[in-house]
């Protein structure tokens, strides 16, 4: 029978073959193809029953046993994460800019230094607005001696009201312009406005500082947390107070932390919602914009049944099934599984908590074979 077939399905493909490129007949070709996958399934019955005749007839098959070894099948804590990217952030890194116009006449810091809050940081040129304080002291402090014995006369009745106001507000009027004008000094400083290091310097004494141009930047890491986008698909299976692992490639750090507030917007454009999560950095070694991977919890089972994945096999049909081990024997079981994380998957049905499944050699093993146990 098979040296027929053979010959026919030579003859076949010749004759498909022998055609002129470019001017194939498309049926007689469909008819080689069916001729062909006929002639397969004919052969491949053909196997199948030659295989039953082997096994049956193979005394020396109930001698083989394959050694292998076992795992009990327990319930567990199972947690399932996915992955997203953030960046660190502070709320205190800042720009420092001058309030007013001058020339830099002193810088009391230096690049890497730590500061504290309203220390003095940089000094302008306030030469002008000095002397015009020391005009209007000058002028104030006479025009304070005529108003207090304006005043003295008027409660005793002598000189005439009009004389008395009008030195109580000059008096007043001056000292308000004063006050204006030692604000306005105030400006000619830049001092911290947090404690913090001064990460860089901007401009060099001798240079002339204006308000659209910032001079140093002051940044504070003691407070860090990572921001992130994350699809709003999650956005059901996941809220406040969930664990997340963060990890640093570029700095090889992990730190375990939780969600400490979801956004309450969706973003159109990329159908996301912001993750804030605060982050503890005594080290140091976390800086603004730092990238990070948020490994964020979205499933949770206190009592799952999870094995490993790699003793998950598939049928041709793309069942899943394993082996367990029944009287020393190899026993195919068909199960369904559900989420799959970090090399294992929770097992939905087909299995319960103390079956024992073959775990080394379960590949290499089939329904029914004979298994020896080793440890």
């Amino acid at each position: 029978m098979r040296p027929l077939i053979q010959l026919f399905a030579l003859a076949l493909v010749l004759s498909a073959c022998s055609q002129p490129s470019g001017s194939e007949d498309l049926d007689k070709l469909k008819m080689t193809r069916d001729s062909l996958k006929s002639m397969r399934t004919e052969l491949t019955d053909e196997l199948n029953a030659l295989e039953a005749k082997i096994d049956a007839l193979d005394t020396n098959k109930l001698l083989r046993v394959t050694n292998v070894t076992t795992l009990e099948v327990n319930t567990s804590r199972f947690e399932h994460f996915f992955t997203v990217q953030g960046s660190v952030e502070t709320d205190q890194n800042a720009l420092l800019f001058p309030e007013a116009l001058g020339k830099v006449t002193a810088i009391w810091v230096a690049e890497g230094k730590k500061v504290t809050k309203g220390q003095k940081l940089l000094t302008l040129d306030n030469s002008i607005v000095t002397q015009q304080i020391q005009e209007l002291q000058s002028r104030l402090t006479l025009v304070e001696t005529v108003y207090k014995k304006q005043e003295k006369l008027w409660e005793q009745k002598v000189g005439s009201e009009i004389q008395y106001l009008e030195a109580k507000n000059n008096y007043e009027s001056l000292k308000q312009n004063l006050e204006t004008l030692m604000a306005q000094n105030d400006m000619y400083v830049i001092t911290a406005p947090f404690n913090g290091v001064i990460d860089e310097i901007n401009i060099k004494e001798g240079e002339m500082a204006a308000p659209q141009m910032p001079v140093m930047r002051l940044v504070n890491t003691d407070k860090v947390y990572i921001k992130s986008d994350v699809t709003e698909r999650y956005l059901g299976k996941i809220k406040g107070g969930d664990s997340v692992k963060v990890v640093f490639p570029s700095i090889n750090e992990t730190h375990n932390t939780t969600i400490s507030r979801m956004g309450e917007f969706i973003n159109p454009n990329n159908r996301t919602f912001k993750v804030r999560l605060e982050l503890d950095n005594k080290k140091g070694t976390l800086k603004p914009n730092l990238l990070g991977e948020l490994n964020i919890r979205d499933y949770v089972n206190d009592s799952a049944l999870v094995i490993p994945t790699s003793l998950v096999q598939m049928t041709p049909a793309g069942e899943s099934f394993v082996y367990l081990l029944e009287n020393g024997t190899a026993k195919k079981a068909e199960i369904t599984t559900g989420m799959s994380y970090n090399d294992e998957v929770v097992v939905l049905t087909g299995l319960t908590a103390g079956a024992v499944m073959i775990e080394k050699g379960a590949r290499s093993i089939k329904d029914g074979d004979s298994v020896n146990v080793i440890r």
